[in-house]
């Protein structure tokens, strides 16, 4: 059996943190999608750069959020909407049934989810976080693509059913962190 490198074992524990706390520790989640989102983009947008340039483009992404989360509430929200449905849009770009998808597509995708996650905060946020969480989970793990569909959902609802039972328990205050 193959060891997991340090940048697969990051990106799981990354996933299992945007997967089960990615709403109820908000400001680690839209850090962690934002460095998930910046690595991506760098390595795609900087190929020919070294591996550091997309580490740094993530570590700086993912501050941002993270500021705005403790600073300006509605526009973290924003910003992890976007993140999040970009992250997945970029995620399954390569896989079969998504290959040859505009440019733009990620971009399209990122507006939609900044715009659920201003109407629909809390709700928006558990379910974004949940499936980016499971994305980034088995974007390192080699399984069957059909199997893959029913981990994927499987992995998204048990995030979901966490988060909401973690949000139900706590005295809550609309958009509070």
């Amino acid at each position: 059996m193959e060891l997991m490198s340090l940048d697969d074992a990051v990106r799981v524990l990354l996933g299992f943190t945007a997967l089960l706390a990615g709403r109820n520790i908000f400001w680690l989640f839209i850090a962690v999608i934002g460095f998930l989102v910046g690595a991506e983009l760098a390595q795609d947008l900087l190929a020919d750069q070294p591996v550091w340039l997309a580490l740094v483009a993530g570590i700086g992404l993912g501050l941002v959020g993270a500021v705005l989360a403790i600073v300006y509430e509605r526009v973290a929200f924003a910003l992890a909407g976007f993140y999040a449905a970009m992250f997945l849009v970029i995620t399954y770009a390569d896989k079969p049934g998504f290959a040859g998808m505009p440019a733009v597509t990620p971009y399209v995708a990122g507006v939609f989810g900044a715009l659920l996650a201003i109407l629909l905060t809390d709700w928006t946020i558990i379910v974004l976080s949940s499936l980016a969480g499971a994305a980034a989970i088995l974007s390192v793990v080699a399984i069957q693509p059909r199997i893959e569909a029913g981990v994927f959902l499987a992995l998204a609802l048990v995030g979901m059913l966490v988060q909401w039972s973690m949000l139900t328990r706590r005295p809550h205050q609309r958009d509070s962190f």
